[in-house]
């Protein structure tokens, strides 16, 4: 059963780590009811996202001073535009699920709204008006959510070994 819990001041039921929390999941119980993925499911997701987010930041960094360096792979590298697109509609559901996923293991938001500011950016850097700045807002973004995956993992895995899932 769901329930909406007021925000409030709270720590984590096994690791103690204090937060302000805001759960749909009413209890611990129901959480590990409602929810049927395992940790090395989700560590698997967890490293896929990282490694997208690394992938993205190569893109957005590393192609271009290597494009600057050797203009002749300019025709052998050259991908379409929709690319980041796609690095993004890909990005979105793996990371926003994750770390919903992490939220309701260890009852802090910190890792979903920094990785949901990261993909913020990384989905205004599709507007960009100057290719600098797409470039600048992709690569911010995409560290971001790397930094906030890699949070994320910890406090699981913090949960975990202290035996609270």
């Amino acid at each position: 059963m769901l329930a909406l819990k007021i925000i409030k001041l709270s720590p984590c039921e096994s690791c103690n780590v204090v937060s302000y929390h805001k759960c749909l999941i009413s209890n611990r119980e129901a959480c590990k009811e409602n929810t049927k993925v395992t940790p090395q499911h989700t560590n698997r997701l967890e490293t896929s996202a990282v490694l997208l987010s690394g992938l993205c930041v190569v893109h957005c960094l590393g192609l271009p001073l290597l494009l600057a360096a050797i203009p002749a792979l300019a025709n052998v590298l050259a991908l379409p535009e929709a690319v980041h697109l796609y690095i993004v509609l890909l990005a979105l559901p793996l990371s926003l699920s994750v770390l919903a996923y992490g939220t309701c293991q260890h009852k802090s938001v910190i890792p979903l709204a920094v990785g949901a500011a990261g993909l913020l950016s990384m989905t205004v850097a599709l507007t960009a008006k100057y290719h600098n700045d797409e470039i600048i807002l992709s690569s911010i973004g995409a560290i971001i959510v790397a930094f906030a995956h890699i949070n994320n993992w910890k406090r699981r895995a913090r949960c975990v070994a202290d035996g609270g899932i």
